[in-house]
């Protein structure tokens, strides 16, 4: 702290600063700022009773408010914070033509133009810190599909499996889908299937990755959207 003999008043204004910083955050009641960010959204609804659902910067690990993340906080669900993913759409194409073979699962991000779902702003440690303060968490995916004329109905075939990557990347859901039918003869309109996944076991979620089972019928057009993981 000293330089020779004399005080070194520009590390002592340095540490003062530091201490003011520290106590600010200490005192100041959460609103939501990037400066001034909650650790949940709960706890904002707790001290800001008056906000409405939006966008709002939270701190999970409670650290220098630099690393703080932007949720959507759903204050009339309870509370709950909301992670968005970076990319919320696989577009609608031919993904089954890009498999190696039939009769497989292959995962999306193995496939030419496919990605793994990241979410914005959340590092693992900013992650960890928020199930710490959560006990459960939920998220949807929307499968969006068209019919067309190849379809595997004729063949017997009305349905298939498809697997979620779960973000422990060791454990996936398995669930499944209809084969996409025209309703009428003659019109083609987009069909949609809702994966709702809800789970006390919070290190499940948010989902990574997806594949559907190859069972034929490459020409099938289908996307699919990645909706927000929620814990409350």
């Amino acid at each position: 702290m000293y330089v020779s003999d004399k005080p070194n008043y520009l590390f002592i204004w340095h540490i003062l600063d530091s201490l003011r910083e520290e106590v600010r955050l200490l005192v100041d009641v959460p609103n939501g700022t990037k400066d001034n960010p909650g650790t949940t959204c709960k706890e904002l609804q707790l001290c800001q009773p008056h906000l409405t659902d939006g966008f709002y910067y939270i701190d999970p690990n409670q650290g220098s408010p630099v690393d703080s993340l932007l949720v959507f906080c759903n204050f009339t669900g309870g509370g709950k914070t909301c992670l968005s993913p970076v990319q919320d759409q696989v577009p609608v194409r031919q993904w089954l033509k890009n498999y190696s073979t039939e009769n497989s699962f292959e995962w999306l991000s193995t496939l030419d133009q496919g990605f793994q779902f990241e979410y914005s702003g959340a590092s693992v440690v900013q992650l960890r810190f928020l199930r710490l303060s959560s006990t459960f968490a939920t998220q949807n995916i929307i499968y969006s599909c068209y019919p067309n004329a190849y379809s595997n109905t004729a063949q017997g075939q009305t349905e298939k499996d498809i697997k979620f990557l779960t973000d422990t990347m060791g454990q996936s859901y398995l669930g499944t889908l209809k084969e996409c039918l025209p309703e009428e003869e003659g019109v083609v309109v987009t069909q949609e299937t809702i994966f709702q996944f809800a789970t006390e076991d919070i290190h499940l979620l948010p989902l990574r990755d997806l594949a559907v089972f190859h069972i034929g019928n490459e020409k099938q057009e289908f996307g699919f959207t990645i909706g927000q993981v929620c814990f409350s």
